[in-house]
This record gives structure tokens, C-alpha cells and sequence, in this order.
């Protein structure tokens, strides 16, 4: 097994305390490494070392984590020295390599292994029946990963999602937008994909000489609900997570979206608008978008992908 001892713990690592198994969601992890409990013994139907387990909601891993809960954040934070073992996905790529993950390593052919992994249950070994391929890339590499899928679906040799797929993922996230808007900007992402009848995510992590990004992932004071427009000044980072959309021409100082739902809404020189709450951290001005998955009336549109599409309404009746 690779020794992980001397690397950060990053965004997509998976580590275990005992029999619970917690996911990172955080690139600042120090003393106490920021994630969320996914796995615990109990009726789930994932067996591992005899054992079953069970994929935890938020108030069930709250309730059997609560140890290691922070209420103040609503997250976990756990204590490096009591982590008992890290998972990292690009050394345990060979572990995790059935048949359709190797279909996906082999349509990335040419770029380095060692930059690409698979998280989520297959990388801690609580592969369900229904288990999706969470296929991480870092940095420059998930660029180009991005790429890659993007001519070869106009190529043919991988497919779109189809048209199931995109509702079962518009009824999951349940976004504020209408369906036609949320799969006009999902459909320039580039970042699904089927290889056959195998379905995958293409997951950003920031490579480890990126991690020293001043990207916020604290808290703020709160100061509200804003409607916010600007143009985007940088989109190196909006499939980041938080997925990071520094702003032109506006009073606020970027945006900052905790949820996969608004990853990569927006480009460099495209007209934002968003609505979240405003927060002040470190004595900037963020709008914050989706702190959880169902992100209710808070949203993120490219306007100029709106406006140059004729799509018109493009917030649903909730909003």
C-alpha cells in the first residue's frame, strides 16, 4: 500500500477513524482535517472485511459522528492523530480498476496515471450496486482531461448524457433554474460523459503546488441575501470546490459556490449573475452559493450563455 504519510490531505481523499469512514472537502487541512462522515456500520447493503455498511444522509452522520461534528460550521473536523488510515485516489488507482474504470483510464491514454484516481465509495472499497465513477484529474490535468471528453463527443467515440441521465441529475440537484437553462450550461461542461454504457464524472482537485491558493473556505459574517452581477475575471478555479469566480465591475469580490450544481456555470469575460448570501470574509465581500446540494433559491447564470441562446425564463416558479 503507498505510504501517504508525507502528503497533504487534499479534496477527494478519503480517511477512516475506526469503522467510519469520512470524506475531505477541504485543501486546508492542518491540524484537523475538514470532511463529511459517508460511511458507518449498519444495514446498507456494502459489505467490507465481513462487514456491512451503510452510505449515511446528513442528520444520520451528524447524529453517529457527532464526536468529531463541529455545530459552529456544520461540518466534521477531525484530528489528524486519531486519522488511522488515508485514502488517496491517484495511488489507489490500480486497486479500484474493474472493467469499466479501466475503460475511462484507457480514453485518458496520455496522461500521467499518477494525475488521475477515483474517489468515493469504489476508492474505500464500498462499491454499491449503483456506484457511479467519480474519476478525479488534478490541475492542469483535469484541463485537459475536460478537453479530451469534449472532442470526443463531437467525434463520437464517447456520448452526452442522455436525455434520462440529465433528468435524473436536474430532479437530484433540484435547481433553481428550469430544466432548459440548467441543461444549456450543463451541456458546455464537458465534465459527464458515457464511454459505452459507462456513465462518469470528471472531478477537479487542485495538484498539490496549487494548494496554497488563496481561495476562502471558512465562514463569514453574514450580511444577507444579494443579488450579484459582474463579469468573471478568471475561470481557472470554477470547478474548484468551493468552485471560485473572481468578479469584474462589481461590488463584490467573487463568488464562491459549495455546491457541484453551480461548478463551472461561468467563464473568463462572461456576465454573471448569482444569488446567495453575501458574506464578509477576511474584510472582503463573497456571495456564497449552495451550501448544500438542494440549493433552493440560490443559483449561479452565465448571462451572456443566456442571452446569446434565446433560452428566456430561466428561474423556475420557486424563485
Amino acid at each position: 500500500m503507498p505510504d501517504s504519510s508525507d502528503k497533504p490531505i487534499r479534496l477527494r481523499d478519503f480517511f477512516r477513524v475506526g469503522e467510519l469512514y469520512f470524506s475531505v472537502i477541504g485543501y486546508r487541512n492542518y491540524d484537523y482535517v475538514k470532511a463529511f462522515l459517508r460511511y458507518a456500520p449498519g444495514k446498507g447493503g456494502r459489505f467490507k472485511d465481513g462487514k456491512e455498511y451503510k452510505k449515511l444522509g446528513y442528520e444520520e452522520a451528524v447524529e453517529i459522528g457527532r464526536d468529531y461534528f463541529n455545530e459552529k460550521e456544520g461540518i466534521f473536523r477531525v484530528k489528524r492523530e486519531v486519522i488511522e488510515e488515508v485514502f488517496k485516489p491517484e495511488e489507489r488507482l490500480e486497486e479500484v480498476m474493474d472493467e469499466d474504470v479501466r475503460r475511462v483510464v484507457e480514453f485518458f491514454s496520455g496522461i500521467p496515471r499518477r494525475e488521475m484516481g477515483v474517489t468515493g465509495s469504489r476508492l474505500i472499497g464500498l462499491k454499491g450496486s449503483e456506484s457511479d465513477i467519480d474519476f478525479v484529474m488534478y490541475g492542469k490535468y483535469w484541463h485537459a482531461g475536460r478537453e479530451r471528453i469534449r472532442r470526443g463527443i463531437e467525434t463520437g467515440r464517447i456520448s452526452e448524457p442522455d436525455e434520462d441521465t440529465w433528468d435524473f441529475i436536474y430532479k437530484k440537484r433540484k435547481p433553481a433554474l428550469t430544466y432548459q437553462a440548467f441543461l444549456l450550461h450543463e451541456r458546455r461542461k464537458y465534465h459527464r460523459a458515457f464511454i459505452g454504457s459507462t456513465y462518469f464524472d470528471l472531478l477537479y482537485v487542485r495538484g498539490y503546488e496549487e494548494l496554497s491558493r488563496e481561495i476562502p473556505e471558512e465562514r463569514g459574517e453574514k450580511m444577507g441575501k444579494q443579488r450579484v452581477f459582474g463579469e468573471v475575471a478568471d475561470d481557472r478555479f470554477v470547478f474548484d470546490y468551493p468552485a471560485y469566480y473572481p468578479l469584474k465591475n462589481s461590488r463584490i469580490f467573487a463568488i464562491l459556490s459549495f455546491t457541484h450544481t453551480y461548478a463551472g456555470q461561468a467563464f473568463r469575460g462572461e456576465r454573471i449573475e448569482a444569488y446567495g448570501d453575501l458574506e464578509i470574509i477576511k474584510g472582503k465581500p463573497y456571495l456564497v452559493v449552495g451550501t448544500r446540494r438542494e440549493t433552493q433559491d440560490e443559483y449561479i447564470v452565465s448571462r451572456t450563455l443566456i442571452e446569446r441562446s434565446g433560452v428566456g425564463e430561466y428561474l423556475n416558479e420557486r424563485v
